[in-house]
């Protein structure tokens, strides 16, 4: 059971509120061939790993060869615009996942502060949001580059509060996979699942969260309750 004493939500978007409509094996098979010219060796890296854990693998490798940060930036530079590129190709086909707008309508009537945090680029973000008619709750929506350290880190959540001028014990975070959850412990932030990912269980890994509900629609009945 999760306390119902708070004052703000934070969302993730991708799988929580929309159906993620990117090519995320090209965006991957793109980073992965740059990647794999500049020290980072053949087969290490797979499309099936998340853009957070290639990244943190190829800083591993450029350590071992002692890359200069100059040529860093520069390859950061790349994967950041296969990535931009992979999100703004999906915006057309962006669609809500069933009830999102209106449990987001229910929230903020309910008195809710109401924030997005993604590692998807900001205009992609926003221009969802905009697609499912969902934009005008928001009071804070952060992408990817926007907060001290992107998720899983502790530093977003905490970033994230900060803006939304609240204490980290009157936030909430949902989302719909691991590293939503592990985003949340790391910070000390309260959680609640959403089943809704695609994956089934293996969104959680080897720990499932103690609140899982079938779909975001459920939140606003569940906030609810005494």
């Amino acid at each position: 059971m999760v306390s119902r004493k708070f004052k703000g939500i934070v969302f993730d978007l991708d799988g929580t509120l929309i159906h993620s409509t990117i090519d995320f094996r090209k965006m991957k098979r793109n980073m992965i061939k740059v990647l794999e010219e500049n020290d980072v060796p053949n087969g290490v890296l797979t499309t099936t790993m998340i853009t957070v854990d290639i990244l943190e693998k190829a800083e591993y490798y450029w350590d071992l060869a002692e890359k200069p940060e100059e040529k860093r930036v520069e390859l950061r530079a790349i994967m950041e615009e296969f990535m931009n590129q992979g999100e703004l190709e999906a915006i057309p086909l962006v669609d809500e996942i069933e009830g999102a707008s209106k449990a987001l309508r229910e929230l903020r009537e309910q008195g809710y502060v109401l924030a997005i945090l993604t590692r998807s680029h900001y205009e992609y973000a926003v221009e969802a949001l905009k697609k499912i008619g969902a934009y005008d709750y928001f009071d804070v929506v952060l992408g990817r580059g926007q907060t001290p350290r992107p998720k899983p880190y502790p530093e977003a959540l905490h970033h994230t509060a900060k803006l939304m001028g609240l204490d980290m014990d009157e936030l909430l975070f949902v989302g719909d996979m691991h590293l939503d959850f592990e985003s949340a412990i790391n910070s000390g932030c309260a959680f609640i699942g959403v089943n809704t990912s695609g994956r089934g269980r293996r969104s959680w890994k080897e720990e499932v969260p103690d609140v899982l509900l079938e779909n975001v629609a459920e939140l606003p009945n569940y906030m609810s309750k005494p």
